[in-house]
């Protein structure tokens, strides 16, 4: 980075231009620092803001036409061939694939701000022919953004900026993050417009013009739907205490009273309960909990498949969640092990089994039993974790509280698409 800083001070325009040409022909460059410091030699006045733009934002545009020109003439059999040599394998190519082949145009734009996903993206762009047309605008649309974007942080804060780029920055990969959730979701809605205005009919007829069909799954659908709403404002309200680091009492007082209770003979109990979360056990659980959907054979493929979706998708869930608290208040020297995600793990699985095991039940006692052995055990877990690897309960709790926002968002989900397809019978039937 320095032997490029000093040939930017020597060759000011040119070097930048080479840069971001370079870097979007698959050359590993610094470019966000590269530019910010370009923006402070123009609050020097050293350099001009227009100019440093208009040249780094060409090379990127002349770089990101090579890459996708390289990819189209190439194409798909070269890169599975050969990618690995510089870090685009089979695997790596084919998963960009389909992400470009769905959602290539609003990808494209802020692909440029998230790096690894930059360097490919104008190749990809080309493996999977996307018009050039339609390349060239929404690309060069975000070449400009990404350059204009550091070049005017970096002159804006001047002889700070090395002061707030790591926040910048942060913040920077944040909005991509958010802006490319919002995308998927859109092009989620886009893809399935017509199931989900049909879904939307037909359950619109069921809440008014049949309300007294169904009752039992829309009840049941009302009390999920209030348990996420409730799991999800205690999550927001352990991110407020999070951020303002008010979790030290709280543990300081459940530490207390669990030493105090659980001496020196519950050791040998407190491991048994804490082996409960080893991947042998969730592994069995899992397994009874596939036997159960079979047994209970209530749609169960829809079952099935929320159940793998709710595993796979926590699991996703937590460790993302964690990477952006750590990423985002890496300066606030919050626990590194919050939200716990053994915890939240233990939850998913456990919770369920268990749904599964009351869902289709109509002994109310056996449903009343089920739920107070499900508490136990989660009480359990939490103790033990805390008596027997001195975990943090905020981080035991926040790994609960995470995991049951995703665990009811997806049981409601589920559902709901259990309910439209009873709509959906139930109309055939009257046909």
């Amino acid at each position: 980075m320095n032997e490029i800083i000093q040939l930017l001070n020597q060759y000011g325009y040119i070097v930048l231009f080479l840069s971001l040409l370079l870097e979007l022909i698959i050359v590993p460059i610094p470019n966000e620092a590269l530019m910010s410091y370009v923006g402070v030699l123009c609050y020097q006045g050293k350099m001009n803001i227009i100019l440093s733009i208009l040249f780094a934002g060409v090379g990127g545009v002349v770089g990101a036409t090579i890459s996708y020109w390289i990819g189209y003439k190439l194409g798909v059999p070269f890169f599975r061939k050969f990618g690995h040599y510089f870090h685009m394998g089979p695997e790596k190519m084919e998963r960009m694939s389909k992400w470009y082949g769905k959602y290539g145009k609003v990808l494209l734009i802020i692909s440029y701000f998230i790096p690894g996903v930059r360097h490919i993206a104008s190749i990809i762009t080309g493996v999977i022919k996307l018009p050039f047309v339609s390349f060239c605008i929404f690309s060069y649309i975000g070449v400009f953004l990404w350059v204009g974007t550091f070049i005017a942080l970096g002159n804006v804060f001047g002889p700070q900026w090395d002061q707030y780029q790591g926040e910048i920055k942060k913040w920077v990969v944040l909005f991509s993050i958010v802006i490319g959730f919002f995308a998927l979701i859109y092009f989620i809605f886009r893809t399935n417009r017509n199931y989900i205005k049909e879904s939307i009919v037909l359950l619109h007829q069921a809440a008014f013009r049949r309300f007294k069909s169904f009752l039992k799954i829309k009840f049941l659908i009302l009390v999920i739907f209030i348990l996420f709403i409730t799991f999800f404002t205690l999550m927001v309200g352990l991110i407020q205490d999070l951020i303002s680091n008010e979790f030290g009492h709280l543990n300081i007082i459940v530490n207390t009273l669990i030493f105090t209770i659980f001496n020196i003979h519950w050791h040998w109990i407190m491991y048994s309960l804490f082996s409960l979360s080893s991947w042998k056990v969730l592994g069995a659980i899992a397994l009874l909990t596939i036997v159960v959907i079979f047994i209970n054979r209530k749609n169960k493929w829809l079952e099935l498949t929320f159940f793998v979706s709710t595993l796979i998708g926590g699991v996703l869930f937590s460790k993302g969640i964690r990477w952006i608290f750590h990423y985002m208040l890496s300066k606030n020297n919050i626990s590194p092990d919050f939200p716990n995600s053994e915890a939240a793990l233990f939850l998913m699985t456990f919770a369920f089994f268990f749904i599964m095991m009351m869902r289709h039940s109509r002994n109310y006692f056996y449903i009343g039993a089920m739920f107070f052995v499900f508490i136990f055990i989660l009480a359990a877990y939490f103790i033990s974790g805390i008596y027997v690897h001195h975990l943090k309960p905020s981080d035991l709790l926040a790994g609960y509280v995470f995991s049951a926002v995703w665990v009811t968002g997806m049981v409601f989900t589920m559902e709901m698409f259990r309910l439209i397809s009873l709509i959906k019978s139930d109309l055939t039937k009257d046909k």
